[in-house]
């Protein structure tokens, strides 16, 4: 939105340690996350937009404790966008459950007026996410089928870890976060959600 006719424009990045910026554990890197990043290239491509993304993630939480949470922490800030990136450790919740979560979340962020973006997760070295009965596999082919029965954006962010030709390791902070390269690449897959007409 352009001045005199423009308003703040809240994005926050919902989730656990991935949009939180936690590098090699317990460092912090916020400026190096991809909740960071994206409010970059939204600056450059809408330079006379005050936008604010907003990081919202807590390392070590799953979907169920977001929930708990969301209110306060997302709701309250009138996103235009929510971010929601809770798959990596989802995997350690049921499938229903973590479906059933991510549903009432994208059900509150639409009641309060706002679009949710669904990411599918990161990489984990330690993880096989190219056999389709991995957990994490099985957290993205959940996120994407929820992504199409709701009608809600998808970040594809493990379809791109997968397809990355050459050395994951050189995406990788630590077995289960990005370092920046990685975060690169997940921004690569939400900044085509923001173009107009989106």
């Amino acid at each position: 939105m352009s001045w005199p006719n423009n308003s703040t424009v809240n994005i926050v990045a919902f989730g656990h340690s991935v949009p939180a910026g936690y590098g090699v554990t317990p460092l912090v890197q916020k400026r190096d996350a991809y909740p960071r990043l994206l409010e970059d290239g939204l600056a450059k491509r809408f330079p006379h937009a005050v936008l604010n993304v907003i990081t919202a993630g807590v390392g070590g939480e799953n979907s169920t404790k977001g929930l708990t949470r969301l209110q306060r922490d997302v709701i309250d800030h009138h996103p235009r966008v929510v971010l929601i990136d809770y798959a990596l450790n989802d995997r350690g919740l049921t499938l229903d459950q973590s479906r059933q979560n991510l549903t009432a979340i994208i059900a509150a962020v639409r009641a309060a007026g706002a679009c949710p973006i669904l990411l599918t997760p990161t990489w984990d070295t330690q993880a096989s996410p190219n056999v389709p009965t991995d957990k994490l596999a099985l957290q993205a082919t959940m996120i994407r089928s929820l992504a199409s029965i709701k009608r809600v954006p998808l970040a594809d962010s493990l379809k791109a870890f997968s397809q990355f030709r050459g050395d994951r390791s050189s995406l990788m902070a630590q077995s289960n976060h990005p370092n920046r390269a990685g975060h690169e690449l997940v921004v690569q897959q939400l900044l085509p959600l923001f173009a107009p007409g989106k």
